[in-house]
């Protein structure tokens, strides 16, 4: 072969060579292009079905209408492993005691609280005003029903913590109580003691530890055995007919509920008779709720802000009854309850949509079942684990230990109003005042008509 020739050759073969090559990058770009178009696509469509609305797990074609909770537990919320550490030494050095006096309570009624020391510190809760001038007393507590100038410590320490205790939903402390809220301005109070999940100081009707210690630590049953105990079908105890629209609205729509045939009723609201004998609360009230599949845990007032009662805590879940709830909004149940645990009212339509559904369970053990599920979970798994509340929060702000913000829904943990441990008691106040944060950050709901 000629020396010419050969260069031909070889110019061919680079030129094949440079073509494939060119072709192969080509690809190769292509495939990432089309790797990322393909990625983005895929978030594309991870958004839109997240923002679709969740399909119905029932039979679509005879319960369209119904919803069922999610049964997802909720993100956690804890203390990082320092903090943790922290707080237990805190906990160990506050054996200082501390004291903690109910100037005004609830009612009239005589309290008779104790806290934990290594879960708490080391606090007395009392009533004897002798003690106002005392140096270990940190805390006042008022409750609102008596609330007045001429019933409250005659002198005011600024180092104290006044605390405005509250347990009744907002409509009927700002209607009822109006002067009271407005003489609860001028006192100016370091913080409030209620119900509601933002609150300074949080006093629910039930939390983790009284879920986990009476009711979780307690049980013995499966679910299919507390099952085979369940005779009838669904209950609700009323006797709170009308002191507010919505313990108007809510007799009216357990009224119909007893119409459809899934509910038997009980209280002076509800027929008169007794449940129970009339035994509330106690050993033979919850065995007699075992007895039913369902408990209406109806409340007398309308979304407002965290109001859910015993009626929840106590009657229902204590019961192992699965509570059918209505009055607070569905994310308030959520946020505390055990997942999956409950059916909110306000998933349905109307009353015969919820008596439907109702009765489509009585039908399907295996679905029903799953309403008792929470029961085997770990105290570890239900919402808010590790948050103390009531007099157990009031005893650790006393000795420095405000851990427990951090579950509060206004917390900030870019910004936080105080760090989680000071030396002392942190400096607080009811911003920007006892009216604006209880009556006018309240859901509008709240306050609304419902005929």
């Amino acid at each position: 072969m000629s020396f010419a020739a050969i260069r031909r050759s070889i110019n061919k073969k680079c030129f094949s060579i440079v073509l494939i090559s060119l072709l192969a990058i080509g690809l190769w770009f292509l495939g990432i292009w089309e790797g990322r178009l393909s990625m983005s696509t895929i978030e594309e469509i991870r958004k839109k079905e997240e923002e679709k609305p969740t399909q119905n797990p029932v039979n679509k074609t005879t319960q369209t209408e119904l919803a069922i909770t999610e049964r997802k537990p909720s993100k956690k919320i804890t203390l990082s492993h320092a903090e943790q550490a922290e707080l237990e030494i805190r906990l160990k050095k506050a054996t200082a005691q501390k004291i903690i006096l109910v100037w005004i309570s609830g009612f009239g009624a005589k309290v008779t609280a104790t806290v934990d020391p290594k879960v708490c510190g080391n606090c007395i809760v009392t009533q004897d005003r002798n003690l106002l001038n005392d140096e270990k007393t940190g805390a006042i507590v008022l409750h609102f029903d008596a609330l007045r100038p001429d019933n409250v410590p005659p002198t005011r320490n600024p180092n104290h913590l006044y605390l405005f205790w509250v347990m009744e939903s907002t409509i009927v402390v700002g209607r009822s109580f109006e002067k009271v809220i407005k003489f609860g301005d001028e006192l100016q109070f370091n913080g409030s003691y209620t119900h509601r999940r933002d609150a300074d100081i949080y006093s629910p009707y039930g939390n983790v530890q009284s879920m986990s210690e009476t009711i979780l630590k307690g049980n013995k049953m499966t679910p299919k055995e507390l099952l085979g105990m369940k005779t009838k079908l669904g209950v609700a105890i009323v006797s709170n007919c009308a002191s507010t629209v919505g313990a108007k609205k809510r007799v009216t729509m357990l009224k119909e509920l007893i119409s459809h045939g899934v509910l038997d009723g009980y209280g002076g609201c509800l027929g008169g008779r007794n449940f129970a004998s009339g035994h509330r609360r106690d050993y033979r009230h919850h065995e007699e709720v075992k007895k039913y599949k369902f408990y209406f845990s109806f409340e007398n007032s309308y979304h407002c802000k965290g109001y859910i009662t015993e009626k929840f805590f106590d009657n229902a879940l204590s019961g192992f009854a699965v509570p059918v709830v209505w009055g607070a909004a569905k994310e308030e149940y959520a946020a505390i309850a055990p997942p999956g645990s409950f059916i909110h009212a306000e998933d349905f339509t109307s009353m015969k949509k919820l008596a439907d559904y109702i009765k489509h369970l009585d039908q399907n053990d295996e679905e029903y079942l799953e309403y008792l599920k929470w029961i085997t979970m770990k105290p570890s798994d239900l919402p808010e684990y590790g948050r103390q509340t009531g007099w157990c929060q009031i005893c650790r702000a006393l000795h420095g230990i405000n851990v427990d913000d951090i579950y509060n829904p206004s917390y900030d943990p870019e910004n936080p109003e105080r760090p989680l441990f000071t030396d002392g008691v942190a400096k607080r106040m009811v911003k920007p005042s006892l009216t604006s944060w209880f009556i006018e950050s309240e859901d509008p709901k709240c306050f609304q008509d419902l005929n």
